[in-house]
C-alpha cells in the first residue's frame, strides 16, 4: 500500500518537489495503466503547470524586490555624497582634507543614478574599487559604513537582476494560473492515482507486481512526512518556549 500523508501541508516549493518526484515514479511504472493512463497524463500536465506558475510568481516577486533595492541604492549614494559634502562646508573641519580627497573620487566616477540599471551597477562597482585606497579617509570622516551599505545593495541588485533574467527565461509570456489554484487541481489527481493503486493491491491480496513502485513511493512520502513532523515539533517547541517566557 502507498502510505498517505497530508501533502496539503507542504510549502509551495516542497509541494512541487514532491509531485515532480511522484510523477517520475508513476511514469516509470505505469501501474494500472488501463484505468489510470488519463490520470497519469493529467498529473504530469498539472505538475508542469505548477512549475511554470511558481516560476511566474517567483519572477514577479523578484522584480518587485529588485525595484526596491534599485531605489535604495540610489538613496545610499545620495547619502554618501551628502555626508561628504556636509564636511566640505566647513573649511576648518579637521577632516576637511580627507573629505576633499573622497569627494574628488566620487565626482570623477559621476552620478550613477542618472544611468540605466546595469550601467549604474557597473559605475557603483567602479566607485567602490576607486574608493578602496581611501579607506583611511573614509573611516576618518565616518563615511565607510555608507560605502559598505552602498556596495552591498549594489551586489544584491546585481544578484536579483540575474535571478530575474533566469526566471523570465523559464516562464511563459502568457498569463498563468496561480500556484494555489494549480495545487487544488493536482492534489485530487494524485489521490485518485494512489487510491486506485491501493484498491488494486487490496483486491489482489498483496503488492505483487507493484512492490518496487510502492517501495519507492513510500520512501518518498516518508521523507516528506518526516519533514512535516520535524516542522510541527519545532513549532511546538517554540510555542512552549514562548509560553514559559511569558
Amino acid at each position: 500500500m502507498i502510505n498517505k500523508f497530508p501533502m496539503q501541508n507542504l510549502r509551495s516549493a516542497e509541494h512541487l518537489q514532491f509531485n515532480t518526484a511522484a510523477d517520475t515514479v508513476f511514469q516509470k511504472y505505469q501501474a494500472e495503466s488501463q484505468r489510470l493512463s488519463p490520470f497519469y497524463h493529467e498529473y504530469s500536465r498539472l505538475v508542469k503547470q505548477e512549475e511554470v506558475s511558481m516560476a511566474t510568481e517567483t519572477g514577479n516577486a523578484l522584480v518587485r524586490e529588485k525595484s526596491v533595492v534599485e531605489h535604495y541604492r540610489d538613496k545610499l549614494h545620495s547619502k554618501l555624497f551628502n555626508h561628504v559634502k556636509a564636511i566640505l562646508y566647513d573649511e576648518e573641519d579637521p577632516q576637511f582634507d580627507a573629505a576633499q580627497r573622497v569627494m574628488a573620487v566620487i565626482k570623477s566616477v559621476g552620478n550613477p543614478s542618472r544611468l540605466s540599471e546595469n550601467a549604474e551597477s557597473a559605475v557603483i562597482t567602479t566607485l567602490g574599487n576607486k574608493l578602496e585606497p581611501y579607506r583611511a579617509d573614509l573611516e576618518a570622516i565616518g563615511a565607510q559604513p555608507h560605502v559598505d551599505k552602498l556596495l552591498e545593495a549594489n551586489r544584491r541588485f546585481i544578484q536579483l537582476e540575474a535571478e530575474c533574467r533566469t526566471a523570465a527565461a523559464t516562464r511563459s509570456l502568457t498569463a498563468q494560473p496561480s500556484v494555489t489554484s494549480v495545487r487544488k487541481q493536482v492534489d485530487p489527481v494524485y489521490r485518485t492515482i494512489v487510491n486506485t493503486i491501493n484498491i488494486a493491491v487490496r483486491l489482489q491480496s498483496g503488492e505483487g507486481a507493484y512492490e518496487e513502485m510502492i517501495a519507492e513511493m513510500n520512501i518518498l512520502t516518508g521523507k516528506y512526512d518526516a519533514l512535516l513532523a520535524q516542522r510541527k515539533g519545532k513549532k511546538n517547541e517554540d510555542d512552549e518556549n514562548k509560553k514559559n517566557e511569558s
